[in-house]
């Protein structure tokens, strides 16, 4: 960075200092062509023109490839980076899907209520490590530039799948289910998850609804909670590692949301509301 810094501030210099002689070297030419006798002050000239143009061009181009490989250098970094991040979620997929699996076992066989009180607590800070991981899976997903999934589902089989996920949710449709949207399944129900937890988990919300509208062309999934809502400025709440007060995330969750919808071709808002808090996912509706 520095080096590109110091390129870029010679390269300006020397850009102004070659508009000043340009116009200071008409003059002379135009002074010296008048004269036979003065030849000799017109080739020095042309000689101080040409090193300084190639020194100019040499530095130019040196700069050029600087930033080249600097460029290059960054982008070897971002991708292991990404890689990193991809290797680190597929490997830990399966032993937490494993511990969530033997703590859900237990906490079913189990009689003693103390005991049943750290199990579930272990069962829920199993499910926020997961759902951090989802984020990570996703997060090295945009930056790597992956395409999604994108297929036709109706209303009727995106309630009937999510209802399984989450089935305190309360849904209250005032459309057809018969209607379509186009969208990655995985990453929609990814984004309402993560919509859902940071309700529950940073506006202390215990009651959830999802409301499907029609907006002209637009299907729009509102989801409202009845927490504590937001007091601050909405508009960067899809900044990464913005925090907004003590008890706030890190940003990346709504960060995440917000691109992925945009790659569906769909929109995220953050409507005003009386009480709790209110976010809505419009997508396109398929004809």
């Amino acid at each position: 960075m520095f080096f590109s810094l110091a390129w870029l501030s010679l390269t300006l210099s020397l850009g102004v200092w070659w508009w000043i002689l340009g116009f200071r070297q008409a003059k002379t030419i135009s002074e010296i062509s008048v004269s036979l006798e003065r030849q000799f002050e017109l080739n020095r000239v042309n000689r101080m023109l040409q090193l300084e143009g190639s020194f100019f061009l040499s530095m130019l181009t040196l700069g050029g490839v600087t930033l080249a490989v600097l460029s290059y250098r960054d982008h070897k970094r971002s991708k292991l980076i990404a890689d990193f991040f991809s290797t680190v979620t597929h490997e830990m997929k399966t032993p937490i899907a494993s511990l969530q699996l033997q703590v859900e076992v237990l906490l079913e066989d189990t009689k003693d209520l103390q005991l049943k009180r750290k199990l579930e607590k272990i069962w829920k800070e199993n499910l926020r490590i997961e759902s951090q991981m989802g984020n990570a899976f996703y997060l090295a997903s945009l930056m790597q530039g992956e395409a999604l999934y994108l297929e036709t589902l109706t209303l009727q089989e995106i309630k009937d799948s999510y209802s399984h996920h989450e089935p305190d949710l309360v849904w209250e449709v005032s459309i057809p289910l018969t209607k379509k949207v186009y969208l990655d399944k995985k990453a929609f129900f990814a984004m309402l998850k993560n919509l859902t937890e940071n309700a529950k988990r940073h506006g202390k919300a215990n009651q959830i609804k999802l409301h499907i509208v029609q907006e002209k062309d637009r299907i729009c999934f509102l989801l409202e909670d009845n927490g504590s809502g937001f007091m601050g400025n909405k508009k960067y709440l899809t900044q990464p590692f913005l925090r907004h007060s003590n008890t706030s995330g890190s940003g990346i969750g709504l960060y995440i949301v917000k691109k992925l919808i945009e790659k569906m071709k769909g929109k995220i808002e953050f409507p005003d509301s009386s009480y709790g808090f209110q976010v809505k996912l419009c997508v396109s509706e398929v004809v």
